[in-house]
């Protein structure tokens, strides 16, 4: 019998630090985990576009951590006798992970950050549906209307209007986005269904290994390795390969938390927040430091991205509190 969203909040769970000092709750976790992203999708982008590391470059790197992610788990909390089913699932959900951050990185590296991220950050759009169908969850009609403005924020994100003509086309790394979308949301919706089995930080371990199983044999080639040991050789490279990976792996553990403790759905659209962060602090940086993202900043742009951007944030705030 189906379930009211409503009513499956009202178990809250929190994360405890090894001290048993801190309480975290599932909210604030995922609205941690967005301003977090939101900083990850900017470092990523000036790793790329500043420091200038390829894509497939860096998603050997995101292998090599995601890997050491999952041996350090294993080895400090470890895993007990678990079915195969659940360790299938698990890995499951950072091989979708790991194919959807593979699209997301590659159209980062040729897209703005503020264009990409309010369609790379709209798969919780399609997680809430995945949510109705296949875990019950109910959807009202104020939620559905909420759902469609949301899309609209993300197709507006990926229109082109040509200089000198009225032609509108769509970003070229609109259909790579689209397919990362459907991925991640499988794979977030796969995740919600062993958070019953495993500890949050066991789950982030399953999706640490799933995404290694991805991205190091996608990327493991000799002249990708020569090019990455060249990188981090530079000491701004180590610092921003540094700061990307803490947040990655603060970002990853709010939300694997949030999503295992609280509802898939309100938690999916917490965490959509991110495209209007990415907005405001690209604006910041780029007026700021121009060359440092790449960002067109003229005014009809900027409404554009800005309009998507709360189109998106705010179809997901109606999810959450409808």
């Amino acid at each position: 019998m189906p379930t009211s969203r409503r009513n499956s909040h009202s178990s809250r769970s929190s994360f405890i630090t090894p001290k048993g000092s801190t309480r975290i709750d599932w909210t604030v976790a995922a609205l941690l985990g967005a301003a977090l992203f939101a900083g990850l999708n900017i470092t990523d982008k000036v790793i790329m576009t500043t420091l200038g590391l390829r894509a497939r470059t860096f998603l050997l790197f995101i292998g090599f951590q995601t890997l050491t992610t999952f041996v350090v788990i294993a080895v400090v909390i470890q895993y007990p006798s678990l079915p195969a089913e659940i360790w299938l699932k698990g890995i499951g959900v950072g091989i979708f992970w790991g194919f959807g951050a593979a699209l997301i990185l590659w159209s980062l590296s040729r897209d703005e950050v503020s264009r990409v991220t309010p369609i790379s950050q709209s798969y919780p759009l399609i997680t809430v549906i995945f949510a109705v169908v296949l875990l019950g969850e109910s959807l009202s009609v104020l939620e559905s209307v909420a759902v469609v403005l949301a899309a609209i924020g993300a197709i507006l994100a990926a229109l082109k209007f040509s200089r000198g003509s009225q032609s509108i086309t769509l970003s070229g790394t609109f259909g790579y986005l689209l397919i990362a979308v459907f991925l991640i949301a499988i794979g977030q919706t796969l995740l919600k269904t062993i958070t019953d089995d495993v500890s949050f930080w066991q789950a982030l371990g399953f999706r640490g290994a799933g995404m290694a199983i991805v991205l190091l044999p996608m990327n493991l080639r000799r002249e990708i390795t020569s090019e990455l040991l060249t990188f981090v050789r530079r000491p701004r490279a180590v610092v921003a390969l540094v700061i990307d990976v803490a947040l990655a792996t603060a970002a990853l553990s709010l939300i694997t938390f949030a999503i295992a403790t609280g509802p898939l759905s309100l938690t999916s659209a917490i965490s959509g927040s991110t495209p209007l962060i990415v907005f405001f602090a690209t604006v910041l940086l780029g007026k700021k430091f121009p060359q440092l993202l790449g960002e067109t900043l003229s005014s009809r742009l900027m409404i554009q991205k800005l309009v998507a951007a709360v189109l998106v944030v705010t179809g997901l705030t109606i999810i959450a509190l409808a």
